[in-house]
């Protein structure tokens, strides 16, 4: 039985000075870099900011991450499922190749998030001169529609969602640039 309490967004940390790389192919969308499509095709991004390099790269897509040799052996010793890694080409501002990055594409989906469920809580204001505000909080999906994986996503969002084993293991082995977020205490954005 899966437990909502135990389900954490997967979103990397915005470190400062971080690497950030941009999608370099007019031909990807979002379904093509949410599956474990194959096709031969060479994915390639390119510096856009940044110059630390982590074992997380955001990249220009939400959702969409760079992940270095240390998570990809990490993952592939974990048996964890429902997501697919991908061979990619990266190049750095001096327009260098980066070796050892592969493309973290999340192929294992859940329904949508059910807005009806999220709960309206007043917030504290964002800045010490603003007001409080309500917001709906929670971001719910129907637990029938989950096949077990561990990394997944709901239909029509680029949110990552991933079990409590994953958060615990990518802390314990430190890996960088990356946090996880409790998805009943996410802010639900979709009441704008």
């Amino acid at each position: 039985m899966l437990n909502i309490n135990t389900i954490y967004l997967f979103s990397d940390f915005d470190k400062r000075g971080a690497f950030i790389a941009e999608n370099e192919n007019d031909f990807l969308t979002k379904e093509y870099l949410f599956s474990s499509n194959k096709d031969g095709s060479i994915i390639s991004f390119n510096w856009l900011k940044g110059s630390r390099f982590y074992d997380i790269i955001a990249t220009g897509f939400a959702g969409i991450y760079l992940v270095s040799e240390k998570v990809q052996l990490i993952l592939k010793e974990s048996g964890f499922k429902g997501y697919s890694l991908r061979a990619i080409t990266l190049i750095d501002k001096k327009n260098e190749l980066i070796r050892g990055y592969q493309l973290l594409s999340i192929v294992s989906k859940v329904g949508p998030i059910q807005n009806e469920k999220s709960i309206k809580k007043l917030m504290p204001p964002i800045v010490s001169w603003s007001d409080p505000y309500e917001a709906y909080i929670g971001l719910y999906f129907d637990a029938s529609t989950w096949d077990g994986s561990h990394f997944f996503y709901p239909e029509g969002t680029s949110y990552i969602f991933v079990l409590e084993e994953v958060k615990k293991l990518f802390e314990e082995i430190k890996i960088s640039n990356c946090k996880f977020k409790k998805v009943i205490e996410l802010e639900n954005y979709g009441f704008m």
